[in-house]
């Protein structure tokens, strides 16, 4: 069975959840994705429950499609990890830590992480340690030499450069959502510079690597790479390591 499980969540009560269940409890990590039309609600007495104190949030946001990201994200954290915990999305509550993770009160042992762009959602769950994910469209282009210069290492530029002009910007969207994905497993967001390390990939593996380009110590990592055809085409990597008994939060 794969480490990493990519499953499409396309809605409440879903065939999904018992699938999300199952690898979360034997200790794989999921990758759910869907569309923020899947998951979007109006505003309603069950939609207030739902969303607790974050209620004042969402009232308080404008933008219509903001409105309806930051509902569909919500819904998804909580029915996904009522599937995994095995009760009822009104009892969970989301929070975010002092660093931004953000966890559910009392299950400090699952943990989670959100992306999204455009209307690409993603949560990464996980039951082994910590976890982070990222996406990008495919669309986007970030082959401008000033941001390669500063998001990559010279090892990675190298590499990028040794590969053909039409390469090159999957490539770099693919090294991109790796370190946003390290980041956000380790807590620390883009507080840590990205050129102070690095990736070596081949296929849909990544070995990370330090600024000089040697292999980083302990070994503990593990990264994956997914590619989706949504509404657009898009790009998923994910961060985890395996620490049993680890806790994100309590």
């Amino acid at each position: 069975m794969p480490a990493v499980e990519l499953v499409h969540a396309d809605g409440p009560g879903g065939a999904w959840a018992t699938s999300v269940s199952t690898a979360v409890r034997e200790g794989r990590t999921v990758v759910l994705h869907c569309l923020v039309e899947e998951w979007k609600a109006p505003d309603s007495p069950e939609l207030s429950l739902l969303l607790g104190r974050e209620h004042r949030r969402y009232a308080s946001t404008r933008h219509p499609a903001c409105k309806d990201r930051f509902v569909a994200s919500r819904r998804l954290i909580k029915y996904a990890a009522s599937a995994v915990l095995g009760v009822s999305p009104w009892t969970l509550e989301l929070a975010i830590s002092p660093g931004g993770r953000k966890y559910l009160r009392g299950c400090g042992w699952l943990g989670l992480s959100l992306s999204h762009t455009g209307d690409l959602l993603v949560l990464a769950l996980s039951a082994t340690g910590r976890v982070g994910a990222d996406s990008e469209a495919l669309s986007r282009s970030m082959c401008n030499p000033a941001l390669v210069r500063r998001v990559c290492t010279d090892a990675e530029m190298e590499a990028l450069g040794d590969l053909p002009a039409g390469e090159r910007g999957r490539a770099m969207l693919r090294l991109w959502t790796l370190k946003e994905a390290y980041t956000k497993a380790i807590g620390v967001g883009m507080r840590l510079p990205f050129r102070e390390f690095g990736f070596a990939v081949d296929d849909d593996r990544a070995v990370l690597r330090d600024a000089e380009g040697a292999p980083a110590h302990p070994v503990e990592w593990e990264f994956t790479t997914h590619w989706i055809d949504a509404d657009d085409s898009y790009v998923v990597s994910t961060a985890q390591t395996r620490s049993p008994g680890y806790r994100f939060a309590d």
